[in-house]
């Protein structure tokens, strides 16, 4: 008996019906097929936890697509996760991925746009995944010493805007920046992120209570203006790309996006001004509004522009956004905030005049971001921080909790109605300007603001 001859013949076998069953494998899922969904998941995971909106998500994982030769992709877009399905041929996969955390990071909103926009025709993985690599090790523009004094003044500018006189603006300085540098360490030890915005509200708010009892103390009589900066000092936690990217989606019906990043801006405003409630409760604090500022109507102008900018340009720069489009966006804001301010003056109810300010500001960020090649969203999210009724939010709260219903039912009719016209005003801004919101086919056609940046358009 040849028990050698029949052992080899039976590993000949083992071996060959092994690769026969790795070939059955890679025909079930090639794994070339895997390499590329993967760089299309991790382009849309980028670009999803870098804070913007489903839609943009879908082109960057579009662009990629096309690249790696995929031509039949669908992506279900949420507030933290992904779902990808790709297919070619007769194969398909689909794959699951999602964020730790929300955050925003408009630097790498932009690279992440740029990178989609210049991918050649064709391009291997390894070269895309490189170049994702590139950008996800990219690190942030602006250090912390540099972020803390700016936050601080655009919450300084926001109680401008709030009648707040100087005293508040004195107070809300420090009490804002300590604030932030707080909430900046207990976010990077990524506790409970609610409790961490409870937390930084109360500890602000608590500090420019301390500060404003000081300065009354210290000029023998107290501030009548004391309420402006309640809800200022802590406005640095307001959720604006969550909120704004909400809106949006839900214009366009992106319902799966749109609805889980309204519920977490609504969480995260609840949780602000819980902390900042909790703090006027136990100080005894009015949260009643202050009369207009008096004076010199050309300094107080001037005051209200100054403010305007900052406001905005701080805000712009928390986000991570490239400085000139921080200037942008901050130039924008103060233009866009004077008609707004005019209507208040003239009696024009709150809604009405954020709905024609936030217009505006649409209209002027896609005009700028067409002439100078600039994101929009990332110039339109800072300028809103003029428009957002904050102190109408914290009275709502404080009514309720005193008992009165009335008071406490109009400021949150208020707060409601100010936050839909900023979302109205932006999105029929971006209907005017840009085809995929004003359309719902596959490929709509430019609009007038697009031919009218073809006639400026800089030679190649």
């Amino acid at each position: 008996m040849d028990v050698g001859g029949g052992a080899d013949r039976y590993l000949w076998g083992v071996k060959h019906a092994g690769e026969h069953e790795h070939e059955h494998e890679d025909a079930l899922e090639p794994r070339h097929l895997i390499r590329r969904s993967d760089v299309v998941l991790r382009s849309g995971i980028l670009m999803l936890g870098a804070g913007t909106s489903g839609l943009r998500v879908r082109e960057v994982m579009r662009a990629v697509a096309a690249t790696v030769g995929l031509r039949r992709i669908r992506a279900e877009v949420t507030f933290t996760d992904i779902t990808l399905t790709v297919r070619r041929r007769n194969t398909f996969r689909t794959q699951v991925e999602e964020i730790n955390a929300p955050g925003v990071n408009a630097h790498r909103i932009a690279l992440l746009k740029d990178f989609a926009h210049s991918l050649p025709e064709r391009a291997t993985v390894a070269e895309v995944d490189a170049m994702l690599d590139r950008i996800e090790r990219t690190p942030r523009l602006y250090p912390a010493w540099l972020l803390i004094p700016l936050v601080a003044l655009a919450c300084a500018s926001i109680t401008i805007l709030t009648n707040g006189g100087w005293r508040e603006v004195v107070a809300v300085l420090p009490a804002s920046a300590l604030a932030y540098g707080v909430h900046r360490a207990l976010s990077s030890r990524q506790l409970n992120h609610l409790a961490v915005v409870l937390t930084s509200a109360a500890l602000a708010t608590g500090l420019y209570v301390g500060l404003t009892r000081l300065l009354d103390l210290a000029m023998g009589d107290s501030s009548a203006r004391m309420s402006a900066g309640l809800i200022c000092a802590a406005i640095f936690l307001i959720p604006g790309f969550p909120l704004v990217t909400a809106g949006l989606d839900l214009t366009r019906i992106d319902l799966m996006a749109g609805i889980p990043r309204l519920t977490y801006a609504a969480m995260v405003l609840l949780a602000m001004t819980i902390g900042v409630w909790i703090v006027i409760t136990v100080a005894g604090a009015s949260p009643d509004p202050v009369p207009a500022l008096t004076g010199n109507p050309v300094l107080i102008w001037l005051a209200l522009l100054l403010a305007s900018f900052f406001a905005v340009f701080g805000w712009a720069m928390m986000f991570n956004t490239p400085f000139w489009m921080a200037v942008a966006s901050g130039v924008i804001g103060l233009i866009g905030n004077v008609p707004r301010l005019l209507l208040l003056d003239a009696g024009v109810k709150m809604h009405v005049a954020t709905f024609v300010g936030c217009f505006l500001m649409g209209l002027l960020c896609a005009v700028v971001a067409k002439l100078f090649d600039m994101e929009k969203i990332i110039m339109t999210v800072p300028t809103l921080l003029v428009s957002i009724p904050g102190s109408a939010a914290l009275r709502t709260l404080i009514y309720f909790d005193q008992a009165d219903v009335v008071a406490a039912t109009g400021n949150g009719v208020t707060t409601v109605l100010a936050v839909i016209a900023m979302v109205a005003g932006l999105a029929g801004a971006r209907m005017l300007t840009d085809p995929e919101w004003a359309f719902t086919r596959s490929d709509p056609p430019g609009t007038a603001l697009h031919f009218l940046g073809r006639l400026f358009r800089r030679p190649e």
